[in-house]
């Protein structure tokens, strides 16, 4: 279930790996010694990109905008991530014995909460394969083919592992190794290594089939877009009578011309080439003719209607990307018809205020599935609280669907990932937003 490429881990980095993983990031007491709550170290600038690393070791390494353990959390590494450090602790702490290293482009870690300078460190090699930030999905996927165990490292043996708790069938994931383990005595068996540092047995994961779907980039013409969001959908010919043509592919997406017709009360839309399309049957999205007062020439924002399922991305007044999207299941706030406590997509004006590679403190119940979902890929945190991710488990784009968050195909979503500040840098796993936020309007 590796990725292509990827070398089979050593025994003693897998377990190193575990062991590391499984410590605690947050051993900094708020309680600060007078030197350290009168000084906030030295004024040092960013080490340059090109300088010494420092790896994270620990599922989550904070970065502190300054040096002292209650300064906002401003990022954080995942594990296996290597960032240019300062050559020297620019401070030390009874809470930071080892010191905070400045690092790349802004912020503090401290060396004590899950960090090392050792780039050797046996962490850094079982943990090797960092997130694509290229590819649709940032990891490998699979779903689980049947019940299994949810496994971790049991440091009481060499190479063994204990069971945490059970994983349903179809439960989603992401894999970035694999290890070969014993599990209460028994024979080796090949695991799959999952980007918190626990396992599951490889022979009970298939890949995962994500949606392919992609929207729509807009150039110099005007928006109009039409997506087919059901099955079974035709388009038309009108001559004296309309006359049904060839079936249209699901979520296939058609330009639409400036002409429409209405006969015997169906509206239709030219499509070109003489086709035409049924109102009923299609997704339209055109530009908006009024816009937010925040909106200025440049200004990045995201506009959503849970209306129509559809997402466009705008530079000041201008359209640049539109797609699909699935928000709520309750998506018209009827109260008679919420089946879940979140199935509300809120209305109105939020931001951005944090992006996450995977989102590594999102309960897998989170997505709503009848299963659990880990490692959500490209989200954006909401001010509202809501979230916007990438889904790999659903292809129902355009409809509502779950809870009240709001989903994207991978590649949508990285392309929205992408487009919105702030900007991760190089190495981070998760930045929260500082200085000018992208906003995200979200209407009927």
């Amino acid at each position: 279930m590796a990725r292509p490429g990827i070398a089979r881990f050593a025994l003693a980095c897998a377990a190193a790996c575990l062991g590391a993983l499984g410590c605690s990031t947050s051993g900094d007491d708020v309680a600060l010694s007078k030197l350290s709550e009168e000084d906030d170290g030295p004024n040092v600038p960013p080490p340059p990109e090109s300088g010494p690393k420092l790896g994270s070791i620990a599922n989550l390494t904070p970065i502190r905008e300054r040096p002292r353990a209650n300064a906002p959390e401003i990022g954080y590494l995942h594990a296996g991530a290597r960032i240019a450090r300062s050559k020297e602790a620019v401070k030390k702490t009874k809470q930071c014995p080892n010191g905070y290293y400045a690092v790349f482009p802004r912020g503090f870690i401290c060396l004590d909460q899950g960090a090392t300078l050792d780039l050797r460190h046996p962490t850094l090699t079982a943990m090797a394969i960092q997130p694509s930030l290229d590819q649709a999905l940032p990891y490998t996927y699979a779903r689980t083919r049947a019940e299994t165990a949810l496994l971790e490292r049991d440091p009481s043996k060499a190479d063994g592992v204990k069971e945490l708790r059970k994983l349903p069938k179809g439960a989603g994931l992401a894999v970035v190794g694999s290890w070969t383990a014993r599990q209460s005595g028994g024979e080796p068996e090949r695991l799959g290594l999952l980007p918190n540092g626990r396992f599951v047995r490889a022979e009970d994961l298939t890949a995962a089939t994500p949606s392919s779907f992609e929207g729509q980039a807009v150039g110099n013409d005007s928006l109009r877009v039409a997506f087919v969001v059901k099955r079974g959908v035709r388009g038309w010919k009108l001559d004296e009578l309309p006359e049904k043509q060839d079936l249209l592919d699901y979520h296939s997406k058609l330009p639409l011309g400036t002409k429409s017709k209405t006969i015997d009360g169906t509206k239709y839309f030219d499509a070109g080439s003489g086709l035409w399309l049924r109102h009923q049957d299609v997704t339209t999205i055109f530009a908006r003719s009024r816009f937010p007062d925040f909106v200025k020439d440049g200004v990045r924002w995201i506009d959503v209607s849970i209306i129509t399922g559809a997402l466009v991305l705008y530079e000041g007044k201008r359209p640049v990307f539109a797609t699909l999207a699935s928000v709520g299941r309750d998506r018209l706030g009827d109260s008679s018809v919420i089946d879940h406590p979140q199935a509300v997509t809120k209305t109105g004006t939020f931001e951005v205020v944090a992006k996450h590679v995977t989102f590594l403190a999102a309960e897998p119940e989170r997505a709503g599935e009848r299963f659990p979902v880990y490692d959500l890929p490209w989200v954006l945190e909401l001010s509202s609280g809501q979230l916007l991710y990438g889904s790999y488990v659903h292809d129902r784009f355009g409809i509502e669907y779950g809870p009240g968050d709001i989903t994207l195909s991978p590649a949508d979503a990285r392309r929205v990932f992408d487009f919105a500040t702030p900007a991760l840098p190089p190495g981070w796993h998760g930045a929260r937003a500082h200085g000018e936020k992208t906003f995200i309007v979200v209407r009927k």
